[in-house]
């Protein structure tokens, strides 16, 4: 595995660039790679500004560069250019400090004019580094990044995907492989494959890696939930009364979830998930109604879910279903911690042969 320095530029302690380079970081980390944050707010101003190379502190964020095999760098954007604590730290760095090293830029701004920063302002600088691959990076406008207390972040969509894709990218340059562009075609297109698993099988992986990430995101403070442990895998087994299903487009796994016994009438739908990149196509409809069949199969009469505040996307999905939701609509959803949702699983008829 790689290790990779990551680069944090914002002068401020809580800021959206950080939350950000958390995320990204979160999916370096789901990779086996292992992360040295430089945060340069934190080093000494005297030196820094002064280009004093040989202070300690200085040289050992230096080090920390030089012993890198890539590395992510952000930074807000101030008066159209890129934060001056970066400008000062890349200015004392040796001519050729990236050589060789493959390079992910991200900004974070308020406003679209500033989204070009990273290509006329940034990558001449990283080239001139002697980085070795700069990807293709991306711009997050502020107002796509919603900061919950405890760390927690909200991506709206039209940020967490472009990021994903820039994030995968880069983690296939660092692996060298070929970057390959993600085919996001309609599902009418496509073939799509309903694959009924376990979670233990190694086409489960990128389902219980990514929600991984997805929890931890959103909710800041790791705990047992982020980590995926509060349900034994066995309790989607069949012969625990539960089902594990997964729907495969060409071979890759794009979503899936599972059931799990509640009560005797009752099965709890557990661990939703659709890849990034093939969100708003109807595969999250399409894993609830799999597994309403599962449900029916092993005898359930309702189906039972809990989903965070923070997932606002699921809840429309559960609604949309036809699930029944369990607590007010109107109230703030943060006050009322998980939200719970119902729905009866009709009767299967069995015609006798």
């Amino acid at each position: 595995m790689a290790t990779i320095a990551t680069i944090s530029s914002s002068p401020s302690d809580i800021s959206r660039t950080d939350a950000v380079l958390s995320y990204v970081t979160k999916r370096l980390l789901s990779h086996g790679h292992h992360v040295t944050p430089i945060v340069l707010r934190d080093l000494p101003a005297e030196p820094l500004l002064r280009g004093r190379a040989d202070d300690p502190v200085i040289q050992t964020a230096i080090d920390t560069l030089a012993a890198a095999d890539a590395v992510v760098v952000t930074t807000p954007v101030y008066k159209a250019a890129y934060s001056g604590l970066l400008k000062v730290f890349l200015d004392l760095l040796p001519q050729y400090a990236l050589r060789g090293k493959t390079v992910l830029p991200l900004a974070t701004g308020g406003t679209p004019a500033h989204v070009l920063v990273i290509d006329y302002a940034l990558r001449p600088v990283l080239t001139s580094l002697g980085a070795g691959a700069i990807g293709q990076g991306w711009f997050v406008l502020s107002s796509h990044v919603r900061l919950y207390d405890g760390g927690g972040l909200l991506l709206d969509p039209a940020a967490s995907a472009p990021l994903y894709q820039v994030t995968e990218a880069f983690l296939s340059t660092v692996a060298g492989q070929p970057s390959v562009s993600v085919s996001v075609a309609p599902v009418e297109t496509a073939a799509l494959e309903i694959v009924r698993a376990r979670p233990e099988d190694p086409e489960a992986a990128p389902l219980l890696a990514d929600l991984v990430v997805e929890y931890s995101t959103r909710y800041g403070r790791t705990n047992e939930n982020t980590l995926l442990t509060e349900v034994p895998p066995s309790d989607f087994h069949r012969e625990r009364g539960g089902a594990f299903v997964l729907l495969r487009r060409d071979g890759v796994t794009v979503a899936g979830g599972a059931i799990r016994r509640y009560d005797d009438e009752t099965a709890e739908v557990k661990r939703m998930w659709t890849s990034h990149l093939h969100r708003r196509q109807g595969l999250g409809r399409k894993v609830l109604a799999e597994l309403e069949l599962a449900a029916a199969d092993l005898g359930y009469r309702n189906l039972y879910l809990t989903t965070g505040p923070r997932q606002p996307e699921a809840a429309a999905l559960y609604l949309a279903a036809g699930f029944e939701p369990q607590f007010d609509l109107e109230a703030d959803p943060e006050s009322i911690g998980p939200l719970p949702f119902r729905k009866s699983v009709p009767v299967r008829l069995q015609v006798a042969s």
